[in-house]
């Protein structure tokens, strides 16, 4: 990560860059702080001044830390999903697909240095939390099992709405980047966890169930 272009002090507020430039420069702040000094070190003041703004510029662009938390944890989501798109399969049915962004997220997601230092030092939940209310991610998953669905509706179960399979994808999601499945930083831990126990859940022809688990 870049570290953050701090405004020279003595410009105006903003100091000549749009609401959205002001976002950027003070989140690049907030994620070389939070992985550097520790998320609790880290104020509103603190972050301020280390990207050059003063206490109510950063107040101006988020009313509070939660919000600004939620902005970076956004970013850092969108920018994985980026990454993520040209290496799934190519000419792979959308499940597929599906089965190798979850894979993704559980075994590279999980170690992301923002999301990780957030988890172990914010209060209980706080990335889950704006992961599951974020509404893009959901519109955004949603439109993609609308698309399946529209391009051959007997992919998913019939009688599933897109939203509620969008839901349980990105809880899904959750609970694989939360390591609350056991080996899943393991692709065929991940891969076999998803055939068994996923995909039967919204799909009308899954794989058929296997042992997932090492060690028995």
């Amino acid at each position: 990560m870049a570290t953050a272009q701090r405004r020279p002090r003595g410009r105006p507020t903003g100091g000549g860059i749009s609401a959205d430039q002001a976002k950027d420069v003070l989140m690049d702040a907030a994620e070389e702080l939070f992985t550097t000094r520790g998320y609790r070190a880290s104020t509103m003041e603190a972050i301020a001044a280390h990207a050059g703004y003063s206490r109510a510029a950063i107040y101006r662009q988020f009313p509070n830390r939660r919000a600004l938390v939620a902005a970076m944890v956004n970013r850092t989501t969108q920018s994985h999903i980026a990454a993520m798109l040209p290496r799934l399969p190519q000419g792979a049915g959308p499940m597929a697909i599906l089965v190798e962004a979850l894979v993704i997220v559980a075994t590279e997601l999980v170690s992301d240095p923002l999301l990780m230092t957030i988890s172990e030092q914010a209060p209980d939940g706080t990335v889950a939390s704006l992961i599951a209310e974020d509404p893009a991610l959901t519109q955004l998953v949603e439109a993609t099992i609308a698309g399946i669905i529209a391009t051959d509706a007997e992919v998913i179960r019939p009688g599933l709405r897109p939203y509620d399979v969008a839901q349980f994808v990105i809880t899904t999601a959750l609970t694989l980047l939360l390591q609350a499945v056991p080996g899943a930083s393991d692709p065929a831990v991940a891969r076999r966890y998803l055939h068994t126990f996923v995909l039967p859940a919204i799909v009308t022809d899954p794989p058929p169930p296997g042992p997932v688990f090492d060690g028995r």
